[in-house]
């Protein structure tokens, strides 16, 4: 009787576990620094963006739906992606960083909501 609890138990753990693994999602956006972020969300900014990561600030992601900035935890997966129009497919820690497995180019890649370029620095 014992034996059966514990092994009910241990499976009840595994299957508990593998439940809070974490699950690859996607979140669509646009690619900025983080001294712009959500104003460098538009393709206007991929030059300043470009330069600001260049002189040190972090790339963030700025997301569409609600235009939250969001910091990217290995910023070589999105390099070569400022200003762009992207969606980054990923796992979100405990802090609240993307981890990005995979960026998606969108094809809107005109619009955006943040403001030109000239109201960035």
């Amino acid at each position: 009787m014992v034996k059966r609890v514990l092994v009910v138990a241990g499976l009840y753990l595994i299957s508990m576990t593998m439940l809070a693994a974490a699950k690859d999602m996607s979140w669509d956006g646009w690619i900025s620094d983080s001294k712009c972020a959500a104003k460098g969300a538009n393709a206007a900014h991929a030059a300043c963006a470009k330069k600001c990561i260049e002189a040190g600030e972090k790339p963030v992601l700025v997301t569409d739906k609600d235009q939250k900035v969001v910091g990217i935890d290995n910023p070589d997966a999105v390099k070569g992606h400022e200003g762009h129009h992207v969606q980054v497919t990923g796992t979100m820690d405990d802090g609240g960083m993307i981890h990005v497995a995979k960026v998606t180019m969108l094809k809107d890649q005109g619009t955006g909501k943040g403001g030109a370029m000239s109201d960035m620095h």
